[in-house]
């Protein structure tokens, strides 16, 4: 099991800096927390994840608050190994970290325990000296760490940080899933409602269905952008066929803190040339989106942000 780099004194040095200056560390996925999220989180869980978040520049909160509502309600679960003990495989603690069993190790150590020396991840998050798994504070900022030394850094591989947390895909999903639903302007499912609503409805009501190249809904199956172009018909849009053409039907939103759901995030080879666009997908909030990926892939959602990201558009709005 690797180690963190970074000890639970630097961790919260680093929070108070972020804090101070107001640093907005993430670029996608920086919002504040949707009415659904403020109903849903006790207000010391949610202040604590937006903390931890910000320990890893680039890992949205709304992922450490996900992951925390799947495992135990936010620590409001009674059942076995969430404010005591384990459960039958092992897990303890309101982010269900492994302490031994199938679980594994993942906490390091002992489930309560003094700290420093140890730097493995469980970790001292409210800088009492202890690092307690069943403590919400302790618990959470350390998993902040193992997200962002599994790829959650600068949102860099968020699906692979999420099935490092539990090996599952249908796992990866559902976080990113309720993820996107705590958002501040998170997904509109409403069918009924304005076309951005209607699209981004559709494109949830897709997940699960086969990419094929060339398809536009023929059998259930799309390309990237056949999903796209279905999806915005649907809220009474109509895109080219094509990501490179859809790159201009729309208001370019230039800066990636400005996305909203139902922008088209767009993805080229060469970053200065449009040209080279290959790919597009729906955003969703969180810092996630819909898409269509790949050959042998279902439609699913992904990270908004990575390396060949160039920029998006907003269909409902002027060029």
């Amino acid at each position: 099991m690797k180690k963190l780099a970074i000890g639970a004194p630097l961790a919260m040095l680093l929070v108070v800096s972020l804090l101070v200056v107001g640093l907005a560390t993430r670029i996608i996925g920086g919002s504040g927390p949707s009415a659904g999220a403020m109903a849903d989180i006790p207000a010391g869980y949610l202040t604590i994840y937006q903390a931890a978040a910000d320990t890893c520049p680039g890992l949205p909160w709304q992922v450490l608050a996900a992951i925390g509502k799947k495992e135990t309600n936010h620590g409001r679960s009674g059942l076995p190994g969430v404010q005591s003990g384990t459960n039958f495989a092992g897990a303890a603690g309101p982010m269900q970290f492994g302490i031994g069993g199938k679980a594994g190790n993942t906490w390091g150590g002992l489930p309560v325990r003094q700290v420093p020396p140890d730097l493995s991840y469980g970790m001292d998050g409210d800088g009492d000296g202890i690092a307690n798994v069943y403590d919400p504070a302790d618990a959470i900022f350390s998993a902040a760490g193992y997200l962002c030394a599994n790829g959650g850094a600068q949102s860099a591989d968020l699906t692979r940080a999420i099935f490092a947390y539990n090996h599952a895909d249908w796992y990866v999903s559902e976080i990113l899933a309720v993820a996107s639903g705590y958002a501040a302007g998170g997904p509109a499912g409403l069918p009924s409602g304005p076309g951005v609503e209607r699209a981004v409805a559709f494109a949830y009501s897709q997940l699960g269905q086969p990419y094929v190249w060339g398809a536009t809904g023929e059998g259930g199956t799309f390309d990237c952008s056949g999903l796209t172009l279905r999806a915005y018909q649907a809220g009474g849009v109509q895109l080219p066929r094509t990501s490179r053409e859809q790159w201009y039907a729309g208001a370019r939103v230039g800066n990636p803190a400005d996305l909203l759901p139902g922008d088209l995030v767009f993805y080229a080879y060469d970053l200065g040339d449009p040209a080279t666009i290959h790919h597009v997908g729906i955003y969703i909030g969180a810092g996630n989106m819909i898409d269509a990926p790949r050959s042998g892939a279902v439609i699913r959602i992904e990270p908004a942000l990575r390396g060949d990201y160039i920029g998006a558009v907003r269909p409902t709005a002027a060029p």
